[in-house]
C-alpha cells in the first residue's frame, strides 16, 4: 500500500511522502502485531522494546525516502531511466538548449511545441508515455538552430529561399544534417539517451521527397542522361523509431509540418492529409521496429486528426460582417 504512489513519480517530494507513509505503515503493523501476539498494554508500559523496535523501523523507512530522493539523479544516469520528475525538469523552457532554440530558430521552436501537444495526446490514447514524448518533441529539432534559415518554418515571408541557389543534393545534405547536429548538441549538453533517441529517430530512414524529385528531374533534363538520382542518397540515415513513443512522434512531426502547407485546412483535407502520411510511413516500413500495432497506429491517426482539426477550427475565415 505504501509504495503504490511510486507508479508515477511526478516530483522528488513524492519519494519523501512515500517514505513517510511507509514509516507510518511499518510502525502501525509492527506495534499492532506485537499486541496481537500477546503483549498487553500493561506490559508495554514497563517494556519499551516493542515501541523502540517499531520506531527504529519507521525511522529507517523515512531516512530511505530522503536518501533515494537525493540519489535519484545518480540512479537515473546509472540505469539510463527517466522519471517523471526529471522529465518535468527537462521540459522547463528555461533550459539553455530551449532558450537558444527560441532565440535562433523561433519557427522551429513553435513547431516543436505543436508537435509536443498533439503527440502527447496521441501517445496517451494508446497508453504510451505521453510525458516522455512531449519532452522528446521539445528537443527533437534542436539541430536546426545551427542553420535555421534553411528550414521553411524559419524563413520570413518575402525572403528568397536559400535552397534555390543550391543543387538538390547539397540541400538534402543540409536538411538531413540537422539530425546529426541535434544529436551532437544533445550530447554536449548531457541530455539523457532517452531524449537523444527522439532526435536520432524522428525521421527514421524516410526519403527527402522534394529534393529527390528535383534531382531526378534535373538528371532527366541532362542531354547525356544515363542514370537517375540515387534514392539512398536522399534518405535519412536512421535508425527507424525503436519505441512506440518515437513512432508516434515521427507521425506527429510529419502531419504538423504538412498541415501548415494547407491553404484551406478544412476537416476533410486534414483527415486526408493525416491518412495519406500515415499510410506512406507504414508502407515505407518506418514503424516496423517501433512495436506499434496496426490498431495503435489507427488510434494515433484518429487522435492526430482530431487534434489538428481542433487547432485549425479557430482559423477558418468567415465573411466580413456587414457594418451597421
Amino acid at each position: 500500500t505504501a509504495i503504490m504512489p511510486l507508479t508515477r513519480v511526478p516530483s522528488r517530494s513524492t519519494l519523501i511522502k512515500v517514505g513517510f507513509l511507509s514509516a507510518m505503515t511499518y510502525f502501525a503493523v509492527t506495534f499492532g502485531t506485537g499486541i496481537i501476539e500477546g503483549e498487553s498494554i500493561g506490559t508495554l508500559r514497563n517494556d519499551w522494546s516493542l515501541l523502540i523496535e517499531a520506531s527504529k523501523g519507521a525511522a529507517g523507512c523515512l531516512i530511505a525516502g530522503y536518501l533515494v530522493s537525493g540519489s535519484l539523479p545518480l540512479i537515473e544516469s546509472s540505469f539510463d531511466v527517466l522519471t517523471d520528475s526529471s522529465l518535468l525538469e527537462m521540459s522547463d523552457v528555461s533550459h539553455p538548449l530551449l532558450q537558444e532554440l527560441v532565440r535562433r530558430a523561433p519557427g522551429t521552436y513553435n513547431h516543436s511545441i505543436a508537435v509536443a501537444t498533439i503527440g502527447e495526446t496521441a501517445a496517451d490514447a494508446i497508453g504510451a508515455n505521453g510525458l516522455l514524448l512531449r519532452v522528446g518533441a521539445y528537443y527533437h529539432d534542436i539541430g536546426k538552430m545551427l542553420k535555421p534559415q534553411y528550414f521553411i518554418e524559419n524563413q520570413l515571408a518575402g525572403t528568397e529561399n536559400l535552397h534555390n541557389a543550391l543543387a538538390p543534393a547539397m540541400s538534402t545534405l543540409i536538411i538531413i544534417g540537422h539530425v546529426k547536429d541535434g544529436v551532437d548538441l544533445a550530447r554536449q549538453h548531457h541530455l539523457p539517451q532517452s531524449l537523444v533517441d527522439f532526435i536520432e529517430q524522428h525521421h527514421g530512414t524516410t526519403l527527402v521527397e522534394y529534393f529527390f524529385n528535383e534531382a531526378t528531374k534535373a538528371a532527366k533534363d541532362q542531354p547525356d542522361h544515363k542514370t537517375d538520382a540515387e534514392e539512398s542518397s536522399f534518405r535519412y540515415p536512421g535508425p527507424k523509431p525503436q519505441s512506440r513513443e518515437a513512432g508516434v512522434m515521427m507521425l506527429a512531426d510529419a502531419v504538423e509540418s504538412a498541415s501548415r502547407t494547407l491553404s484551406d485546412p478544412t476537416p476533410k483535407r486534414i483527415e486526408n492529409l493525416v491518412r495519406e502520411l500515415t499510410m506512406k510511413r507504414l508502407l515505407d516500413g518506418q514503424f516496423e521496429e517501433s512495436s506499434l500495432t496496426l490498431s495503435e497506429i489507427h488510434s494515433v491517426e484518429e487522435s492526430l486528426i482530431k487534434s489538428l482539426i481542433g487547432i485549425y477550427h479557430g482559423r477558418v475565415k468567415y465573411p466580413e460582417q456587414q457594418r451597421a
